[in-house]
């Protein structure tokens, strides 16, 4: 309840806010790299830093002894897709979203009458 000012009159009123504000925010969902993922992307941007090409560090990365995700040897295309769904996530998670605020409304009930006393004949 908040005591309000109607018509040059002092008065108690409930005054009611409305509105509504939506925040969206991709870091929020899941689907995070493992360990694993996370070091082959560093060691293939190394490698792709040095001029390397895809076919050169799946290569490199089957030398190694490593394998895909999937348990199987590396190929350029698998390169390739590792790097390009990382940058593609990394621009999903520094996408800025503004907040969407809804119209806001204000009501305002006068008490007033409600709370006077009424003086009924009997």
């Amino acid at each position: 309840m908040a005591k309000g000012r109607c018509k040059g009159v002092v008065g108690f009123a409930d005054v009611t806010f409305n509105f509504s504000i939506t925040y969206r925010s991709p870091a929020l969902t899941g689907n995070y790299y493992s360990d694993y993922q996370l070091f082959l992307y560093q060691t293939i941007t190394e490698h792709r830093e040095q001029g390397l090409t895809f076919d050169a560090i799946a290569e490199w990365l089957n030398m190694e002894g490593y394998l895909t995700v999937r348990g199987k040897k590396f190929r350029g295309a698998h390169v390739h897709s590792i790097l390009k769904k990382r940058l593609a996530k990394e621009e999903l998670l520094n996408r800025v979203y503004p907040p969407v605020w809804s119209e806001f409304s204000m009501e305002v009930v006068d008490k007033t009458i409600l709370m006077s006393d009424f003086e009924f004949e009997k």
